[in-house]
Order: structure tokens, then sequence, then C-alpha cells
């Protein structure tokens, strides 16, 4: 059995860092140990302290050992044009074609000739000082040719945030769409309902069906009063669902929808729901909508089981959510909690739910943190402030490594919501996630940013070492939680985000997201350099200025 020293001083602890050096596995020990001594010069942490970090850091390199996989880059792309633009969904067909979608203001973005839109629509007024932003929708061949790009957009500010494709190749995007956004008469919903969204402008969420080569909308609308669609999901008859937003403000979509609601009308002022649309854009089939007294945020996760029941994930400031008996936790915990509702295939019952949350924070800053297995379990993704979370016994990471926001997963039950398993994944700064996927085997791969040098990577990593002030991170663990299975950076020297990620029935992995500089790893690429732009002015934050060019990778499984 190992033994563990405490460390007095630094130069003990220098010395512990040797030691860990030559016993530990590769660049992630040392850049943890990079990372610590830094921090105890800098007064942020004792020698002691740092060196129970590194024991922690010692087993999870006992537990990865025998369960690694090895990946390498197959292809590896930026997209853009000399303006900015960024990707906020990848999803890969059965074909393992891959499809992105996001939001533009490149003039030149590329691209391909037959595409329903080959330029931007600048006719009307714009009225949102965010300025003009049109969707785009590209599809990739498997080995990262583009295949068709096409920009989807009127006058005004249109972003698409979640695409899937049905098993005909037709292509399902949703988004945020001002006045004048290409909608076609025929279906549910042609007219424009949205309201003020800043510096946005006038906004309405909308959802579209593309012909399969791109050519063509089959059908396209408005979807309610909300602002935007966060996410979509297609079931096996091809009807569509998509998650709602109300933001207090306006009249309420028609009152037919709700017939058989679970939730007829908003208990709050901000509210999500959920609606399922008939596969040819004709008619709603039924919605409903779900909260509580307090306010809902707009970043809603929706999927489906087997049985088509609809699952939905979102950040509360409610106290009175409805759940479940069984459920994992029936009370709010305070500031931002997440929440994760079952809802049966018709909208009207509530089979489980659950809140998920410590003490501080927990907050889905974007969309795709919510997806269901084959045996209907649900796992979420969701930044962290909280260092009393209910981590499960085996779990990889049981406590906070110590950062300002740090990654939580969490694993329910699909009869009732209990919590099967839950870690914490990160390292001493900042990290967030943003997408997350699951295998037939319950394998549970997430994306995301980190800003952490000892973010934990496994041996064989693409990229082992964090390269800007910002890296994309690719994350694998097992069923339960308990073993990091593959984890790298990947990244240039800039900020780099990824937005989506997505695990095939191949044990590929995808990431999607943004850059705003040169540096992402290229190979077999469309296009193998930064094209420009660094961020429109809505997209700057605390962190930096992440949008310049879209980032597209796929890792394959390195033969052995």
């Amino acid at each position: 059995m190992k033994r563990f020293l405490r460390c007095p001083d630094r130069a003990c602890l220098v010395m512990l860092f040797a030691v860990s050096l030559l016993s530990g596995s590769g660049s992630h020990v040392r850049a943890q140990s990079e990372a610590l001594t830094d921090q105890v010069d800098a007064g942020l942490a004792t020698a002691s302290s740092s060196a129970e970090a590194l024991k922690t850091e010692e087993r999870a390199n006992d537990r990865t050992a025998n369960a690694i996989v090895e990946y390498e880059l197959s292809f590896s792309t930026f997209l853009g044009g000399s303006d900015w633009e960024h990707a906020r969904d990848v999803f890969v067909d059965d074909a393992q074609n891959v499809y992105i979608v996001g939001g533009t203001q490149s003039d030149d973005f590329p691209v391909t000739e037959g595409a329903f839109q080959t330029k931007h629509d600048m006719a009307g007024q714009q009225i949102g000082s965010g300025g003009y932003c049109d969707a785009f929708v590209c599809k990739f061949a498997p080995d990262g040719k583009l295949l068709w790009s096409t920009l989807l957009g009127g006058p005004n500010y249109d972003r698409a945030y979640a695409v899937e494709v049905d098993n005909a190749g037709y292509v399902y995007v949703s988004g945020r769409g001002g006045p004048g956004f290409p909608v076609t008469d025929e279906s549910f919903q042609s007219e424009f309902r949205g309201t003020d969204a800043g510096i946005y402008g006038m906004q309405n969420g909308f959802l579209c069906k593309l012909q399969p080569d791109g050519s063509a909308l089959d059908w396209s609308a408005f979807v309610g009063v909300g602002q935007l669609c966060r996410d979509v999901s297609v079931d096996a008859a091809g009807d569509v669902y998509v998650a709602l937003h109300y933001g207090g403000k306006g009249p309420l979509p028609p009152k037919s929808w709700f017939v058989n609601a679970y939730q007829p009308t908003p208990a709050g002022d901000v509210e999500i729901g959920a609606v399922k649309i008939a596969g040819d854009g004709s008619r709603v089939h039924w919605a409903t909508w779900f909260g509580g007294s307090g306010k809902e945020t707009s970043n809603c996760g929706l999927r489906l089981d087997q049985q088509n029941n609809v699952y939905l994930n979102f950040t509360t400031q409610s106290s009175d959510m409805p759940t479940t008996i069984g459920a994992h936790d029936r009370t709010y915990n305070g500031n931002d909690d997440a929440f994760i509702a079952k809802l049966s295939s018709d909208g009207s019952k509530l089979l489980f739910g659950t809140y998920f949350g410590g003490s501080e924070m927990e907050e889905g800053n974007s969309t795709h943190n919510l997806c269901v297995d084959n045996h209907g379990n649900a796992y979420l993704s969701t930044i962290t402030t909280s260092r009393d979370l209910p981590t499960t016994a085996g779990a990889w990471q049981t406590k906070m490594a110590g950062g300002q926001n740090e990654i939580a997963l969490a694993k329910f039950s699909a009869d009732a919501g209990a919590l099967l398993s839950c870690t914490y994944v990160g390292g001493t700064s900042d990290e967030e996630p943003d997408g997350i996927y699951t295998d037939k085997a319950g394998n549970v791969f997430f994306t995301g940013k980190t800003s952490s040098a000892d973010f934990p990577v496994t041996p064989g990593a693409v990229q082992s070492q964090r390269s800007g002030q910002y890296d994309a991170t690719l994350v694998l663990l097992s069923a339960d939680f308990s073993t990091l299975k593959y984890s790298t950076f990947l990244g240039g020297e800039n900020y780099d985000y990824g937005r989506s990620g997505f695990l095939d029935h191949h044990g590929n992995l995808f990431v999607t997201g943004s850059i705003n500089g040169p540096g992402w790893p290229a190979k077999n690429a469309h296009q193998p350099h930064f094209a420009g732009g660094g961020g429109g002015k809505e997209l700057c934050y605390e962190g930096g200025c992440y949008a310049g060019d879209v980032i597209l990778s796929k890792l394959v499984r390195k033969k052995k």
C-alpha cells in the first residue's frame, strides 16, 4: 500500500512532486505539480493541501491505468469567413456524415452551389444592436469533406442552436430568428409572435426541416411566443419535439396546443416547456409548460427515450417545482439548481421530477447538457460552484479540485429519477461542460472548455497540455463514473470552446465549437487556416471573445 506524506513547506512539496513525476504516468502529473507549485508560491494553496491534491491524482492514475482508450485525430478543421461565426451543435447520422449548425456574421462564409441560401439577407431594417447574423447548416462526409453548406436567415439576428437528422436524411434545425426569417405558409405557425430580446432585437423561436441535400426547406415555422428554441429531438415516426420558452411578455401560444397538457399555463413569469409537432410541420400534436413560480432558464435541453417519453433539463430558481416520490431531491437547495423532468409521451403526466444541486450554484450555460441511454437513464452535465454535491462512492472525483467553476455529472434512474452516480470533473481553475452523449454501454462523453493547466488527461491524449487561455476538452467516462477512459485538451494559443459533442456507434468522438484565433490542430482539413473574426460584441465576456471561426474535429480509436 502506498503511503503519502503531508508536507509542511514548499521544499518538501517540490520533493514530493519529483517523486510523483518518477512514479506517475506522464504529463498530467507534471502539469498538476507545476500548477500546484504556482498556487503555493502565490499563497493560494498550502503545501499540505497541494500534497493532498497529488494524492488524489496518484489514485486517479492507478484507477485509470487499466481502462485507457486511446484516440487520434481523423480530421480537424476550421470553418468560417472574415468576420465571426460559432457552432452550437453537432449530429452524426448512421452513415457517419457530420452535421453542424450555428451562427455567422461573415459575408464570405463558405456555402456550396445549389444550397438553399448562399447570401446574407440584408433586405429590411435591422432592429437589434447585435447586427445581422444568419444561421448556418453544414454537412460533412465521414472523411471531413464538406458536402453542402447553407445559410438560413432573414435581415435580422438569426442563430441555430440544435440539429437532428431523421432516418431519411431530413435535417431539423431549431434556434432563434428575427422578423423576416424564412418560414413556409403551410406550417403550423407562419406568423412572427416574438418579443424584444435586447441586443438581438425582436426574436422568436424557430423550427425548420431541410431537404437531405440542403437545397430547400421542406417546411419552416416560428414556435410559440418565446425568443428561442434551444433543443430539438426527432422520433422514429418523424415527429419533432422542441423545447418551449416563455419570457413573461406578450400573449401565450394557442390554448389548443395545451388541451391535455400536464401543465396548461405557466406557473411563473419565465417558464420552459415542450411541444410535439407533426413531421410534415402542419400541426401541433401537444404542448405543455413546466415550471414553478420562480424563473426557469431558456437553456432547456430536451431528449427522448425509446418510448418517446420526453426528458427536460434546465436551471431553476423556483422552490416549488413539481417533484415525485422516489426522486433524488425534492427540495430546492437555493441559488440556482439544475432540474430534470421526465414527461409521458403525450405530455400529460409527470413521470419523475428532481432537483440536483448543492449549497451554491448549478447552471447549464448552454443547451446540450442532457442525454438518455438505451435503458431510459438520464445523464446531466452542469457547471457547479457547490463543494457539497452528493458524489457517489467510487466516483472518479468525489471532491472539487478547487476551481472557480467545476463540471458535475449526474446519472438518474429511468423509473423514479433516483441518483445512480455523481462525480466532479475538473482542475484548479475554471471549467464548463457543453455537450453530453452516451453509447450503448452507457459510457459518457462530454465536451466543454477549461482554463485549468491540471485538468485531468489520460496517457496517450491527443494533447496533454493546455495551450491557450481556454482549451476545448473531450472526456469519456465509464457508465458508473468510476473510470476516466479518455480525456484530452484540444486547442491552440487562443480561446477554444467545445460547444457540443457527439459519440457515434463506432465509438468515434466529435467536437464542434469556436476559436478566436489561429492554432486549432488541423488535419485532413476542409479549411486548414483561421479565416478571421475575433468575436462580435455580444460574444465577449470576462473570459474573452470566443467567436471567430467554427472548429470541428473527429477522433477515432487508435488501432492496436
